[in-house]
C-alpha cells in the first residue's frame, strides 16, 4: 500500500486506455503474492472419557496428529492449521481463536471420539464469516475388531459426533462437505485435496483479471458471453484492451531479441514451407504478447486473430501464444473463447500440465475415438515424439498475414486425459467435462496440432449425447483425470455439470 502511494506522488492517476506511462487507477500496479491457502483442522475429543479411561486421552491425541500430519503432507501447496485436541468448551473457544488469527479459510472436522455439538459449535462460531467446512468421518482401521473392549469402541466412536454434527448443521441450514475413511486411508485425504483445491481454484479466479484483445469471431454465437455473469458465476474480471496497445508494445521489440528468439525455434524443429522472415514475425508479436500481459498484470489472456491481428502485424498470434504457454506458464486462448480460456486456467492448475485448446473434428469408429482438430494453441511438450514429433509450417489458413504464417505440426501425446468447456446458456454457464484417452495415432501432414481421443461410450452414440447436451465448437484437453474436482469446481460456481461418459 505504501509503495502504492509513493508512485502516485510522482505520476498522476489515469485509466490504462487514457496514457501509455504512469499510474493506472484501473488496473493493479502489481502482482499480489500468491498465498497458501490456509486450512484448519478441529481434532475432537471428550474430556467425560479422559477421567474414565486415563490412558484414552494420549491415544486419541496421537491419532489425530496422525490425521494432521497425513492432511498436512495431502495438500502441500495449503497450511494446515492445527490448534490441538479440543475436548472441553474452554480449548474449543481457544482453538477457534487460534483459527480466527491464523485466517484459515476451509475447516477441516475430525472426530478422535464422540464430542457433543455444542463444544465444536462454539469453536466455529469464534471465525467472523462462516467458512467451508469438512466433516471427515474417520476410524482406526478399516474393519471392526472382534476383540474390542469397550474402550476400543470409545476410541472409534467419531461416527457418533460426526453424524450429531451432520444433523445438527441440516437443522441450522448449515452446509458442509463429507469423507469418509480410516485414518490411514489416502483416498480419504486425496479426496478431502480434491474439495479444497477445488475451493482454492474458484477463490483464485475471482481474484484474476482475464485481457481479451478484440471480441468473440464474429458469428460464434456459441463462444459469446455476458462478462457480469462470467464475473459473477466463472470468477475472472474480462478486461478489453484495445489493439493499439498491442501495437505500441509490437513496435517497440528489440529486432536482436526477435532475431535470437527465431533462430532458437528454427534449431530446436524441422521446417516445412516457411522462411526466417515468418518465424520472426510470429515471435516479434509473441514478445509484445508477453510485455501486454505484464504491463497490465494479467492472470490470463484471450485474442481474436483472424482479420484483426493478423492484419495489423501481419503475423498469426497463435505461435505466440504456444511460446507464452510454454515458457511462461500462461494461459492464452484465442477467437474470443473466454469460457474456454477459463477451462484453461483450470486444467492446469490441477495438473500442472499445459492444456490443448481444439475443435471437435471427426469420428474414428476404428479407434472408438475423437479426431480434435488445432486451430488452437499447444505447447510442444504435449506432442508424440517430443521435439522429434514436430514440425514448424505454415498457418493453414490465411487471414491477413504476410509470408507463410507459422504454426506447429503435430498430434497430441498419448495417455489419459480430461476433455471440457463451458457454455453460456443465458442466464448461467454449463460445464461439458469428459474423460477419454489420447492414443498413438500417425501425425497426419495437415498443417495443425491435432489429437486423437478414444472414448468409453460407442463413439457416434457420445457425439450423439455430446450434441444433444449442446456444446461449444471448442474443446480444452489436459493430460490427467481431473473430472471429480472439476464437477467440485462446477457446484461451487453454483453451474451445471454435464459428465460424458
Amino acid at each position: 500500500m505504501k509503495e502504492s502511494l509513493e508512485v502516485m506522488k510522482k505520476f498522476p492517476v489515469t485509466s490504462f486506455d487514457a496514457a501509455d506511462a504512469g499510474t493506472f487507477g484501473d488496473v493493479l500496479s502489481q502482482r499480489g503474492a500468491v498465498k497458501k491457502l490456509k486450512v484448519g483442522m478441529l481434532g475432537l475429543g471428550y474430556f467425560e472419557y479422559w477421567r474414565m479411561y486415563p490412558a484414552l486421552e494420549d491415544i486419541v491425541a496421537a491419532d489425530l496428529e496422525s490425521v494432521h500430519v497425513r492432511l498436512a503432507a495431502a495438500l502441500p501447496e495449503c497450511e494446515v492449521v492445527y490448534p490441538g485436541m479440543i475436548a472441553t468448551l474452554d480449548q474449543a473457544g481457544e482453538a477457534g481463536v487460534a483459527l480466527k488469527a491464523s485466517g484459515i479459510e476451509i475447516v477441516v472436522i475430525v472426530a478422535g471420539t464422540y464430542l457433543p455439538d455444542f463444544i465444536t459449535m462454539h469453536a466455529l462460531n469464534q471465525l467472523p464469516l462462516r467458512p467451508p467446512v469438512i466433516l471427515f468421518s474417520s476410524q482406526t482401521g478399516c474393519d471392526v475388531n472382534p476383540q474390542d473392549d469397550y474402550v476400543a469402541t470409545m476410541r472409534n466412536s467419531a461416527l457418533i459426533a460426526i453424524t450429531q454434527l451432520s444433523g445438527s448443521f441440516r437443522k441450522m441450514k448449515l452446509d458442509y462437505e463429507t469423507v469418509v475413511g480410516e485414518i490411514a486411508d489416502p483416498a480419504a485425504y486425496a479426496e478431502i485435496a480434491t474439495v479444497i483445491n477445488a475451493h482454492r481454484a474458484v477463490k483464485a479466479l475471482k481474484n484474476s483479471t482475464y485481457g481479451l484483445i478484440g471480441h468473440v469471431f464474429r458469428g460464434m454465437y456459441d463462444l459469446e458471453f455476458d462478462r457480469a455473469r462470467i464475473k459473477g458465476f466463472l470468477g475472472p474480471e474480462v478486461m478489453t484492451i484495445q489493439a493499439e496497445h498491442l501495437i505500441e508494445l509490437w513496435r517497440a521489440v528489440p529486432e536482436a531479441e526477435v532475431e535470437a528468439e527465431a533462430m532458437k525455434l528454427l534449431k530446436r524443429f524441422e521446417v516445412k514451407k516457411i522462411d526466417l522472415e515468418d518465424v520472426k514475425r510470429s515471435v516479434r508479436l509473441g514478445l509484445a504478447m508477453r510485455a501486454l500481459y505484464s504491463k497490465f498484470n494479467l492472470d490470463a489472456l484471450c485474442f481474436l486473430g483472424q482479420h484483426y491481428i493478423e492484419k495489423i502485424t501481419g503475423a498469426p498470434a497463435r505461435m505466440g501464444a504456444s511460446l507464452l504457454m510454454e515458457s511462461d506458464r500462461f494461459m492464452v486462448g484465442c477467437e474470443g473463447d473466454i469460457g474456454g480460456l477459463v477451462m484453461m486456467d483450470l486444467m492446469h492448475r490441477f495438473t500442472g500440465n499445459l492444456p490443448f485448446q481444439a475443435e471437435w473434428g471427426q469420428f474414428d469408429l476404428a479407434n472408438n475415438a475423437l479426431f480434435l482438430l488445432g486451430h488452437g494453441i499447444a505447447a510442444p511438450e504435449l506432442a508424440a515424439g517430443g521435439e522429434a514429433g514436430i514440425r514448424l509450417t505454415c498457418s493453414p489458413e490465411e487471414w491477413g498475414f504476410k509470408g507463410s504464417g507459422l504454426n506447429y505440426e503435430m498430434i497430441l501425446k498419448p495417455g489419459p486425459v480430461t476433455l471440457g468447456h463451458f457454455l453460456n446458456t443465458g442466464d448461467s454457464y454449463r460445464m461439458i467435462i469428459s474423460r477419454g484417452e489420447s492414443i498413438a495415432y500417425p501425425a497426419l501432414p495437415c498443417d495443425e496440432i491435432h489429437a486423437m481421443v478414444r472414448v468409453v461410450t460407442p463413439v457416434r452414440k457420445y457425439l450423439k449425447n455430446l450434441i444433444a447436451a449442446g456444446s461449444a465448437h471448442h474443446v480444452i484437453a489436459v493430460h490427467g483425470d481431473v473430472l471429480g474436482v472439476l464437477c467440485k469446481v462446477a457446484e461451487l460456481m453454483r453451474v451445471e455439470s454435464v459428465v460424458l461418459e
